[in-house]
C-alpha cells in the first residue's frame, strides 16, 4: 500500500525536484553535490560495448511515495549518441533498435541493455529507518516484458534469498553507485567500462544478462532495446520499460515507511524510454484496500462539512 496516498499537498515533481538539488536528502559526502547515498541511478551499457552511462533520478524513496505520473523527466539522448570524449557515450542514432552478433551462433541480439538500481547503505544494521528506508534497501529494476495495464507490474518481482545475499547485494549496489559520488560531478556520468562497475555487477553469460550485484539476482535486472518497440504505455511510445522494486533487509527497525515482505520485491511503478531519449515514470495504480480508505476519507469530511454547517 502507498503510505502517503493522502499526501494530495506534495507532487511527485516536487519530491524529485528537491531530491534533485539535494534538499530533499542527505548531502553528498564526497564532491559530487548532486549525488547523495540513496539516489536512484539510472544506467546503461552495451552489450561487448565500452561506455557506460549512469544517470540520477533522485532520491529513491520519492519514487516509493509518488502518487501520480512523472513525464519527460529527462531526455538522454544526446547524452547516449554524444561523441566519446565529449560527454556521450558514442551510442548510435538508432541505439534502441540496434542488435548485435550473437557469441554462440545463431540471431542476432540486443546491443543496448539500462537497469536501475539505489541503496543508502550496505551496513548490516537494525538502526532507525532514514527516510522511510531502514539500512541495506535495495531498489533496483526488472524487464517490463508482460502485458499488463498501465500502473502494473509487468515482471516477476525479485526475491533476495537470504540475508547474507541481501548484505552483498546492497554492497555490490554501493560498488557501482558509487562511481557517481566519487568520479562524477554532475547528474551524467559517462565512463569506459575499464573505470565502471556497471559491467562488474551486471555481467552477462552468454547472450543474456547473468546474476546482478554480486551473484544474487538470477537473470539480472536489465531491459534490452531490440528491433521491436514496447508499444505505448502511460501515454508514451515506449522503446523500453522497466518496473522498479523496493527490497527491504529488515521489516522491524524503526520508521519503516510499507513494511511489506521481508527481502520480497515492492513494486514501485515503471519507468519508460522513447526513441529521443526521454525517461519517464508512472506510477503503480492505487491498491484497492487504499482507495478505498482514500473514498471513505473524503466520504467523512463531506460528512463532517455538513454537520457543522447545520449545526
Amino acid at each position: 500500500m502507498k503510505a502517503n496516498i493522502l499526501k494530495s499537498t506534495f507532487t511527485k515533481a516536487a519530491l524529485v525536484a528537491l531530491a534533485v538539488t539535494g534538499i530533499a536528502t542527505t548531502p553528498a559526502l564526497a564532491q559530487n553535490a548532486t549525488y547523495a547515498p540513496g539516489d536512484l541511478l539510472l544506467f546503461f551499457q552495451q552489450f561487448g560495448g565500452t561506455q557506460t552511462v549512469l544517470y540520477n533520478l533522485g532520491a529513491a524513496w520519492t519514487y516509493r511515495d509518488a502518487t501520480s505520473n512523472i513525464m519527460n523527466i529527462v531526455n538522454l539522448g544526446g547524452t547516449l549518441t554524444g561523441s566519446v570524449g565529449s560527454g556521450g557515450a558514442g551510442y548510435s542514432a538508432t541505439w534502441y533498435n540496434d542488435m548485435t552478433a550473437s557469441t554462440v551462433g545463431g540471431a542476432d541480439v540486443p546491443l543496448t541493455y539500462w537497469g536501475l538500481a539505489a541503496v543508502r547503505s550496505s551496513s548490516d544494521s537494525n538502526a532507525a529507518s532514514v527516510d522511510g528506508d531502514p539500512a541495506r534497501t535495495v531498489y533496483t529494476s526488472r524487464s517490463h516484458t508482460l502485458t499488463v495495464p498501465d500502473g502494473e507490474a509487468g515482471s516477476n518481482p525479485i526475491t533476495i534469498a537470504g540475508n547474507t545475499a541481501m548484505t552483498t547485494t546492497s554492497t555490490g549496489v554501493v560498488s557501482m553507485n558509487n562511481r557517481m559520488e566519487t568520479v562524477g560531478t554532475s547528474l551524467t556520468l559517462v565512463e569506459p567500462n575499464s573505470t565502471s562497475n556497471i559491467d562488474n555487477q551486471n555481467p552477462y553469460l552468454g547472450d543474456n544478462p547473468s546474476a546482478a550485484f554480486n551473484g544474487n539476482i538470477p537473470g539480472g535486472v536489465m531491459g534490452s532495446f531490440g528491433n521491436t518497440s514496447y508499444g505505448t504505455i502511460g501515454g508514451v511510445a515506449a522503446e523500453g520499460a522497466l518496473d522498479l522494486y523496493r527490497i527491504l533487509a529488515t521489516t522491524t527497525a524503526s520508521g519503516i515507511v510499507d513494511p511489506g515482505t521481508l527481502r520480497a520485491g515492492q513494486y514501485q511503478g515503471t519507468f519508460v524510454i522513447d526513441q529521443a531519449g526521454s525517461v519517464s515514470y508512472i506510477a503503480p495504480i492505487p491498491e484497492p484496500a487504499t482507495i478505498g480508505l482514500f473514498a471513505s476519507t473524503v466520504l467523512f469530511g463531506l460528512a463532517r462539512r455538513r454537520r457543522t454547517a447545520s449545526a
